[in-house]
């Protein structure tokens, strides 16, 4: 019970910060619930006038007199009665209403269809307004993550977000508003017209209320609850989908086309449970409503038909009655339907709002320089992974000099990769000191410190988009021309750019796929050396290129990084032999440090790989 109470608290808080996202459209939204209330009105207006025909013609053709013999009372008052009154003031019942029925009805109508209007549109100009706001934010926010954040996501889950998640938050702020104040309005406004044509019968029918209420209540928790797998279901998905789509050549190439699609087999049919779950839960809730409304419509057609109630009431009055009772049956129906939308929207919003309160990249510098020179400083730091307590280095301490060329080498997972992301804070260590020009890095603001900082990394990330925008990117996308083709030209990517149809405005298609591994590789290089930053990180930048290209490419960079702070990590020991200093680690430590013909004599760890290295590629030539 405690625990019942306490997600029903939650989803009501939930919900409650998810409509205080419409503050700031509540002009519209005030205007929209107008109008849903005056089309639900008009629907009330619609059984008066109804109710009152049936009076007229049941007067006077019961009397068989003329109807200026017929009495006013017999008709039940009501508004149509009293503007049939005014628009005929002093004819007989007969000519009011011919003049005041027809004129009645057209105007209902109109005053019916304006209302939906301006509800309709309203409502959904206030619920896609607040999507956009919640889109838009979830996006923002990823944008300020921690890369830990990414690290402990599945991609999948993490585009669902965006996606999928926020069209059931949609659902819970269009629709389902919209049928709530709506079909609530009507509900009320029904209720208390029954009230008014009889005040006893309608006690009869408050009291299933309650009842409702309770069935809506206990599968609330229910439709939550599956909503939330249906979430996780889809975001395994949209995972295996993305992975599949993305790995395509090592799909065929491999034969994973059966695994996949057992993959997709798994996920799918969790989906298709949850949903079959929420629609067995939605069937068994929705007749046994219908049911209640039933059996109270039955008890309240026994007791209209006594002697007592039968002479209390004219014929127009029990039609009024019985039709409005009947009416109740809709809109209770569609308040009950609407129940799972209104779940599914703050299971949705839950995991929104769990995201957007997640913690933000930490953010604590002032310090802002307009060009560094490049002196880093390593002092016993210590680093490891959140939720890992293995460290992965330890202890590190060493100093690049400004325009100095440090080169990362060891055997795979000895935290080269991770050593260098700490540079440009991608990662904050536990313990140590990283100086940067005799700053510390968390001195500096991210903004200012990443600006210091071209990184050209193993993975290269490209958009779908033309070659000068992905060299000419963000901030970059200032400079000029000239500059955009000078880096190319130095990256040894002017001449493949050139014999592409667009040239430097060719589409490459998502993720570059349209281009050579080392044409994709070039491109990311030539972006690093526009940017023109003072620490350069070349993460085996190198590594999807042949031998050929590789020369020209370490050309290239023999030129780029004069005057600049260079960390390089190759996999290929040749390629940092002129590196002013080398760094060996293995398990998280620096094992050895020194030039290459230092480490070379010293006859240690280095020598070792290099040795090892040398009769690999003899073997490969032989």
């Amino acid at each position: 019970m405690i625990e019942s109470a306490a997600g029903k608290v939650s989803g009501f808080r939930t919900y409650y910060r998810l409509i205080g996202y419409m503050k700031a459209f509540w002009k519209v939204f005030l205007i929209s619930v107008l109008g849903l209330w005056l089309y639900s009105a008009m629907q009330i207006a619609f059984i008066d006038l109804f109710g009152y025909l049936i009076n007229v013609l049941t007067v006077v053709t019961g009397d068989g007199g003329l109807p200026d013999q017929v009495n006013m009372t017999q008709l039940d008052g009501g508004v149509t009665s009293w503007l049939a009154e005014k628009l005929g003031a002093g004819e007989d019942v007969l000519s009011q209403s011919r003049k005041a029925l027809p004129a009645m009805l057209v105007l209902l109508a109109l005053i019916r269809g304006f209302g939906f209007l301006l509800g309709n549109y309203g409502m959904t100009y206030v619920s896609q307004s607040v999507v956009h706001v919640l889109r838009t934010q979830v996006f923002d926010k990823y944008t300020r993550m921690p890369s830990a954040y990414f690290d402990a996501q599945m991609t999948g889950h993490v585009v669902a977000l965006i996606t999928f998640h926020v069209q059931q938050v949609m659902g819970a702020t269009t629709k389902a508003l919209k049928v709530i104040i709506r079909e609530g309005a009507l509900v009320i406004g029904l209720l208390v017209y029954l009230v008014y044509l009889n005040w006893r019968l309608a006690i009869i029918f408050l009291t299933v209320m309650p009842m409702i209420a309770l069935v809506i209540g206990i599968v609330s928790k229910r439709f939550r609850k599956l909503s939330k797998r249906i979430q996780l279901a889809m975001g395994d998905v949209t995972h295996v989908s993305q992975e599949a789509v993305a790995g395509y050549r090592e799909m065929h190439l491999y034969g994973g086309k059966q695994y996949e699609s057992e993959r997709m087999q798994r996920a799918s049919q969790t989906n298709r449970r949850q949903h079959l779950k929420m629609a067995i839960t939605e069937g068994l809730s929705m007749p046994f409503v219908q049911i209640l409304l039933a059996l109270i419509m039955a008890v309240l057609i026994w007791l209209a038909l006594t002697p007592e109630i039968l002479t209390s009431m004219s014929t127009g009055g029990f039609t009024k009655f019985i039709f409005t009772a009947s009416l109740l049956a809709k809109p209770v129906r569609q308040l009950t339907e609407v129940n799972s939308i209104i779940q599914k929207g703050i299971a949705a919003a839950e995991v929104l709002f769990t995201a957007l309160d997640q913690e933000e990249e930490i953010d604590e510098g002032t310090y802002e320089a307009d060009r560094v020179d490049g002196h880093i400083v390593f002092e016993n730091v210590s680093f490891c992974y959140s939720g890992d307590n293995k460290g992965v280095l330890q202890e590190i301490s060493f100093v690049a000099e400004a325009g100095e060329t440090v080169a990362l080498v060891g055997s795979s997972g000895s935290g080269k990769s991770s050593l260098v992301s700490l540079i440009p804070r991608f990662y904050n260590y536990q313990s140590g000191r990283v100086l940067l020009d005799n700053h510390e890095i968390t001195e500096y603001t991210l903004n200012n410190l990443r600006r210091h900082i071209a990184l050209v990394s193993q993975q290269i990330t490209l958009f779908n988009d033309t070659v000068y925008n992905n060299i000419a990117y963000g901030e970059l996308a200032s400079r000029s021309p000239d500059e955009v083709r000078e880096a190319a030209r130095m990256a040894h990517a002017l001449n493949f750019i050139e014999a592409l149809p667009n040239g430097f405005d060719t589409l490459i298609g998502d993720d570059g796929v349209l281009l050579s591994g080392g044409q994709r590789q070039r491109l990311a290089i030539a972006r690093a050396l526009l940017k023109d930053a003072p620490v350069l990180i070349l993460d085996e930048a190198t590594s999807s290129l042949d031998t050929e290209s590789e020369r020209h490419i370490q050309a290239a960079f023999d030129v780029a990084m004069r005057g600049r702070t260079t960390f390089v990590i190759a996999h290929r020991l040749s390629t940092v032999e002129n590196a002013d200093k080398i760094l060996v680690l293995e398990h998280g430590r620096i094992v050895e440090e020194g030039s290459h013909h230092e480490l070379l004599a010293a006859n240690g760890r280095y020598a070792e790989l290099y040795q090892q290295q040398l009769i690999e590629e003899d073997d490969v030539v032989a």
